[in-house]
């Protein structure tokens, strides 16, 4: 039980930091910091994609990854809700371009490569012990933003997308600022796992 409150304090805390700031070095340092609270206890995922890449790598069970994705996006909820209340009605979870291929491209291809350090700096025997995994991660996401940020809007994280999604579906006046609920379906969970695939069977295939 209590990998799965760590992955709900995580992310909500995670997503909070994005929806409050918007900017990718405190994300990415806010991310280092948060992963390692966590990776002792649950192995801070924060990430639906990342539980994805753990379940396919065998490291957590179907029901495990179940329940992480279930507490991940039950906090982006919560976050959002939080962000909007403390005053930030504009958090905004949308591309910034209307290239659909582009957008694709960069979600892809910057959540592959999240994905891809994650599986490489917590699983690689050869790195074992090591103890800057989680800056490692964090400067990977600050990276991604500042190099996609102005095209795909730089979430590589669907539980980001899901929270202001959510409130976009039950209510489009608090919503109407957020990304659209069909967005987070066809664009942000697609993307996120196509990258989160490939950098799995690429580890697997590397790493074999």
């Amino acid at each position: 039980m209590n990998k799965y409150i760590i992955e709900f304090l995580g992310t909500f805390f995670l997503v909070l930091i994005i929806g409050l700031t918007g900017d990718p070095l405190t994300i990415g340092l806010g991310l280092a910091t948060l992963i390692y609270m966590g990776a002792h206890i649950s192995g801070a995922h924060y990430n639906p994609v990342v539980s994805l890449a753990m379940f396919i790598n065998k490291e957590i069970n179907l029901k495990e990854t179940g329940i992480y994705v279930l507490s991940q996006l039950i906090a982006a909820v919560f976050a959002t809700y939080c962000i909007i209340t403390l005053g930030n009605e504009g958090f905004s979870v949308i591309s910034n371009t209307d290239n659909i291929p582009n957008f694709f491209l960069a979600e892809i291809l910057f959540t592959f490569l999240l994905v891809f350090v994650i599986l490489n700096v917590a699983l690689n025997k050869n790195l074992k012990g090591n103890q800057f995994y989680g800056l490692a991660i964090g400067l990977t996401v600050t990276a991604g933003a500042f190099s996609v940020g102005d095209i795909s809007g730089a979430v590589f994280n669907p539980a980001v997308s899901f929270g202001a999604s959510f409130f976009s579906f039950i209510d489009p006046e608090i919503g109407s600022n957020n990304v659209a609920s069909s967005d987070f379906f066809i664009f942000y969970l697609i993307t996120g796992l196509v990258g989160s695939v490939i950098a799995s069977y690429a580890y697997k295939y590397l790493n074999r």
